[in-house]
């Protein structure tokens, strides 16, 4: 009787909860309706994961077939998908995939033109109906949320509705983009840790032109040039991770971190004078960090040499 009561409880509060209203956050100056070109595959019983990641993948310019992704993301003990398959395997076919966490990231993507992969919980959250939508459009200045659902392509829902089912699954969302698009409204810290993502796919230089797209927005940011830098020293660029690492330590000059790849990197590269005055900087900042003076060590024991390197260097 208990356990009746408390369900019952539980069934009144989702109930209210269902009355209230939340306005939607589509921006003034947007149209009042939008609806993107998007494929559409059929969501076949316990695969809406597959079937939701080839129709966000066939929007960034990979056209797969829902059922060569069963593999990689369905699981047969939870018959259904997780979020991490679905983005482990769009980086697998080279695509950066970037999170939609918020009403007003939804909205930015869609008005830039980009669908919104969505995780949805359909029933409470102490009784989960989990589902994946895309999210193509929007219609009435964002009272009707428009998506590609289950088996119905293009199917109009009231946003209310909406974002309390992608509310219930703590808005988990993603975009992933065509090769050298970047998202709308992007974060630069957050699209830093997306493309280091990417690196560690199975098909690293997939990054590069995310990458190339990030730094000419960002040029000015710690975070870009030091990550740039790094790549760039991966793929053996070794002269152009060194202007980027420079180019950090100028944004940032606290940045032991950035300081002590400045160092290595002109350790490598046979240039003994300028590898002492970066790590002392770095060590100016962290004495102590065991990393730094591992690299200040392998810098003493350098000879002298005459640095390749020709121009100004820290």
């Amino acid at each position: 009787m208990t356990h009746l009561r408390r369900l019952a409880a539980a069934l009144l509060a989702a109930g209210l909860t269902a009355c209230q209203t939340l306005p939607s956050p589509v921006p003034d100056e947007a149209p009042a309706s939008r609806q993107l070109d998007v494929p559409f595959y059929a969501q076949e019983k316990y695969q809406c994961g597959p079937a939701a990641l080839a129709m966000a993948l066939g929007a960034a310019g990979h056209e797969v077939a829902p059922a060569t992704l069963i593999d990689e993301v369905w699981l047969p003990e939870r018959k259904g998908s997780l979020a991490i398959e679905l983005r482990a395997a769009a980086r697998a076919r080279e695509r950066l995939v970037y999170p939609v966490d918020t009403p007003n990231q939804l909205f930015a993507q869609l008005d830039a033109g980009q669908p919104v992969l969505v995780m949805q919980n359909l029933a409470f959250s102490f009784w989960p109906q989990w589902h994946f939508a895309v999210v193509i459009g929007y219609a009435e200045n964002g009272e009707r949320v428009i998506l590609h659902t289950g088996t119905d392509r293009g199917d109009g829902t009231h946003w209310n509705r909406f974002v309390r089912t992608w509310a219930r699954a703590d808005y988990q969302g993603m975009v992933v983009l065509p090769p050298g698009e970047l998202p709308a409204k992007a974060e630069p810290q957050k699209l830093v840790r997306a493309l280091n993502d990417l690196e560690q796919s199975p098909s690293p230089e997939a990054a590069l032109p995310y990458w190339q797209a990030t730094v000419e927005r960002w040029p000015d940011k710690y975070l870009v040039q030091f990550g740039w830098g790094n790549l760039q020293w991966n793929r053996g660029e070794k002269e152009d991770a060194i202007r980027a690492f420079q180019k950090a330590v100028e944004i940032r000059p606290e940045a032991a971190s950035a300081w002590n790849n400045l160092a290595e990197a002109w350790r490598q590269m046979d240039c003994a004078e300028r590898a002492h005055k970066a790590i002392e900087q770095a060590l100016q900042v962290e004495p102590t960090r065991q990393a730094i003076q591992d690299t200040r060590d392998q810098i003493k024991a350098m000879p002298e040499h005459q640095c390749p390197i020709t121009g100004s260097g820290q």
